[in-house]
């Protein structure tokens, strides 16, 4: 049955868009690949139902289900800007500019002060 898992969610990683404007630790397509991967590592059985619950969800997203039922004709976000607008100011580049680096996750802190760097010679 995982294997199974696995091809599907092998198959909708495959269609996932990539996202030009963020660089590929923010992209939500490199994520979802990398997670897949570590999720369905060999010799550990993944809970079943739900990974199916899960892969579901992804391919509602993936189809645009939720905005096929309820069609909107917005055109611009709660800040009154436009996609592109909002797209070109989360972009890599600007993200330098205002000085906004990538953060390190509460996980990796813990980790860091629980588990001592390892001195190379």
């Amino acid at each position: 049955m995982s294997k199974h898992l696995y091809k599907q969610y092998v198959r909708i990683v495959g269609k996932w868009p990539k996202d030009a404007n963020k660089a590929p630790e923010r992209d939500f397509a490199n994520f979802l690949s990398k997670e897949v991967e570590r999720q369905f590592q060999p010799g550990v059985l993944p809970a079943t139902t739900i990974c199916e619950k899960r892969l579901n969800a992804l391919e509602q997203l993936l189809n645009n289900e939720v905005m096929k039922k309820h069609p909107n004709t917005y055109t611009s976000g709660v800040f009154g800007m436009r996609l592109a607008d909002l797209q070109a100011a989360s972009s890599e580049e600007n993200r330098k500019q205002m000085g906004l680096k990538p953060k390190e996750s509460i996980f990796k802190k813990m980790y860091r002060a629980v588990v001592p760097e390892k001195k190379t010679a």
